[in-house]
């Protein structure tokens, strides 16, 4: 089996519960037919008094409308700030001292925030609720899909952050699979058996799903009684993966922590009911974060950015984004590595398969807030 025909599975594995992206919540006016309908997403995200009144602490450095590594977004509609890099995170100790979270580990029940800074790796394994905690600990909040997509489309309003049509590996959209460099090719097969909501177009008509499906010439693999094949450990994970330091590059330094906000423990995350216990633990292994040529640092893909000046919001890692509590399912948008184009392409791209509280090695973050 070629190597190729598996890419398009490793993306499935997170991205693709449905061919085409549905309306997040009822918070939305009318799905992706246009910014001025995406600012509806942002209905009841606006921070609350006690966030405003938690934001950085203004310095000599950090005296314009934004904290510190944020950019500056305006439209007739929208005035916001939104952070220049995906979110990483720092742990408190017991006495209070902070260090970068490792990149590759899930949160649950860590004292973390969220920070932005350039040449790291960023935070995976993270799930909307956790992200969210992460941003109000920092005095921000996580972006609404209406705020999030106008960054990433910039003041021209292009589908990807660049401009109107893809340029393979600008942003980074051509890693390797992690799944595969880990666990072998073997390790694909559990997709292939895997139901996916269905997904309804407007007016209501069901689509097809295309989770299920296995790769063009492929048969489902399946064990007997129909149950699916368990995930081989017989790949090459210790020629793939390195234990990666947690410090931040040189003359980089933390954001400073909000004076006025506790740290609370990340909330943890339950095994949602349609995915496999298999599935669920491998694809939230900590190896799958440390794979060399699959995720890339902030701020390398120099060219994937706009005139707000906001990086990576296409590819790399998935990004959570606010959406109504009360739903089922909540959504991240942009795209990962491997997938930037299953459900709408650069810009558009928007899942809404997974529940509030689901994470995997895929999914990651940016902050925004209001202005100062």
């Amino acid at each position: 089996m070629r190597w190729a025909s598996f890419l398009s599975i490793a993306g499935l594995l997170v991205a693709c519960a449905s061919t085409k992206p549905g309306p997040a919540a009822p918070v939305a006016t009318g799905g992706d037919a246009g910014l001025d309908e995406d600012a509806g997403d942002n209905a009841g995200v606006a921070a609350t008094d006690d966030d405003a009144g938690a934001a950085e602490p203004v310095t000599e450095e950090d005296t314009g409308p934004c904290p510190r590594n944020m950019a500056l977004v305006e439209t007739s509609d929208l005035r916001f700030c939104i952070d220049v890099w995906e979110g990483s995170l720092v742990e408190a100790d017991g006495a209070g001292a902070e260090k970068p979270f490792p990149h590759w580990l899930p949160v649950d029940g860590h004292n973390v925030r969220a920070v932005s800074v350039p040449g790291v790796f960023p935070q995976g394994y993270i799930s909307e609720l956790q992200a969210d905690d992460a941003c109000v600990a920092s005095g921000k909040r996580l972006c609404g899909f209406g705020e999030w997509k106008t960054a990433c489309m910039g003041p021209q309003k292009t589908v990807f952050p660049y401009g109107g049509d893809r340029q393979s590996g600008t942003c980074h959209d051509t890693g390797k699979s992690a799944v595969g460099a880990v666990f072998g090719m073997q390790a694909l097969a559990p997709v292939a058996t895997m139901v996916p909501q269905p997904a309804t177009r407007k007016g209501g008509t069901p689509t097809k799903p295309t989770q299920g499906k296995p790769a063009k010439g492929q048969k489902p693999a399946v064990a007997s009684k129909g149950r699916p094949v368990a995930p081989s450990t017989k790949g090459r994970a210790a020629s793939t993966t390195q234990t990666r330091a947690t410090k931040l590059p040189p003359g980089v330094k933390v954001p400073p922590k909000p004076a006025t906000k506790k740290v609370a423990p990340a909330r943890a995350s339950t095994r949602p009911a349609s995915v496999a216990p298999s599935v669920w633990a491998q694809l939230n292994d900590p190896r799958l974060g440390q794979v060399d040529g699959a995720l890339s640092k902030t701020g390398s893909h120099a060219q994937c950015t706009n005139d707000y000046g906001v990086l990576d919001m296409v590819g790399n890692l998935h990004e959570w984004v606010k959406t109504d509590a009360s739903q089922p399912h909540g959504t991240f948008a942009g795209g990962y590595y491997l997938d930037t184009s299953i459900n709408g392409d650069g810009c558009n791209y928007r899942t809404t398969a997974h529940a509030h509280d689901y994470h995997d090695y895929s999914t990651g973050f940016r902050c925004c807030a209001d202005v100062r």
